[in-house]
């Protein structure tokens, strides 16, 4: 990222206040804009209006939230192509065993997100990951 260039903005989808705000204050600190919602239908919205250029989603949050909006994104010809990275206490092979993980409700194949990370993520690993993901979708949009 330049100076001149606008923030990127990084949606996080949280329902854990702590780690919504460390979240949030992690990206603030290093040059990025954060909008936190706190549920699937609050962080479908916000995605829909803001059309952020990343998306962090706690894959736990409550009745399977997590992976249901994962799914919508990556089903929504708008909303498709905007990395994702997943958050859990689970670690990815156990993830990727839950029913829904790789397929949605219809049944179409649903791909890997971008980046997973176990929760409670690194700063510097997440920072990387963050970095990387939003210089690839500024490489891919030119």
């Amino acid at each position: 990222m330049t100076p001149d260039s606008p923030a990127k903005t990084i949606l996080v989808v949280e329902d854990e206040p702590d780690m919504s705000i460390f979240l949030s204050n992690l990206l603030s600190a290093n040059g990025f804009c954060p909008i936190c919602a706190g549920s699937l239908a609050d962080g479908l919205k916000k995605a829909v209006d803001g059309c952020p250029d990343l998306v962090i989603i706690n894959a736990m949050l409550p009745g399977e939230a997590g992976i249901r909006l994962y799914q919508r994104l990556r089903t929504n010809h708008r909303l498709c192509h905007i990395p994702v990275i997943m958050l859990s206490t689970l670690d990815s092979e156990t993830f990727y065993r839950c029913p829904g993980a790789k397929r949605s409700s219809t049944g179409r194949h649903i791909p890997e997100p971008e980046a997973y990370l176990q929760k409670p993520p690194e700063a510097d690993e997440l920072l990387t990951i963050v970095n990387r993901l939003c210089t690839t979708c500024t490489t891919n949009m030119d």
